[in-house]
């Protein structure tokens, strides 16, 4: 229990540095998209390096998202054996496919991290003096922070909506009801 306590801490933590990163990513890229269109309307100009820029705003973007959706369980999944378990198999099963997901993760980000390699020997510029390794960095980074959650998944449970596992979601909800009459039938 004192292992999930920390992951628990450890994953709200990182749900913290996620939201500002999403949030700096966010602003950046309306901030510079705004200041595009009024320079164009305005002055019949624009930044050169601004398309490149939100480019790489919008793949850092996605990465991170990527991440915050793997570590809240809003991650796309294909779920056909779950509904066909018994109940006291949604766990195993759940840690298990989390472990799975995290290992492919894990490889996703060596290949990443070989294809930034190839992009660090070009030296190519992205935008200004941002060279495109630079921009391409979230890429490993994205898929080994998602390793990292769906690591914590194999030891922490979802939230009740999320835990798809059909004998989960029963027990849950009975737990839930048994709580709500607690709270309303005196003693």
């Amino acid at each position: 229990m004192r292992l999930e306590a920390a992951l628990r801490e450890a994953n709200r933590q990182l749900e913290g540095l996620e939201s500002i990163v999403l949030t700096v990513l966010l602003l950046s890229l309306v901030g510079l998209g705004l200041a595009q269109i009024l320079m164009r309307n305005a002055f019949g100009m624009a930044l050169p390096w601004a398309d490149g820029a939100m480019r790489a705003i919008v793949l850092w973007l996605a990465m991170v998202a990527g991440i915050v959706a793997a570590g809240r369980f809003k991650h796309i999944r294909i779920d056909l054996l779950s509904h066909l378990l018994p109940p006291g198999l949604a766990r195993p099963v759940h840690g298990l496919l989390m472990f799975l997901t995290a290992l492919i993760c894990m490889v996703m980000s060596w290949l990443s991290l070989r294809m930034l390699s190839l992009e660090f020997e070009f030296q190519t510029t992205a935008f200004l003096a941002v060279k495109t390794w630079m921009v391409q960095a979230i890429v490993p980074l994205g898929f080994a922070m998602m390793a990292v959650r769906f690591l914590f998944g194999v030891f922490i449970r979802p939230p009740p909506a999320e835990m798809v596992y059909a004998g989960a979601e029963e027990s849950d909800t009975a737990a839930t009801d048994t709580a709500n009459q607690a709270r309303i039938e005196p003693r």
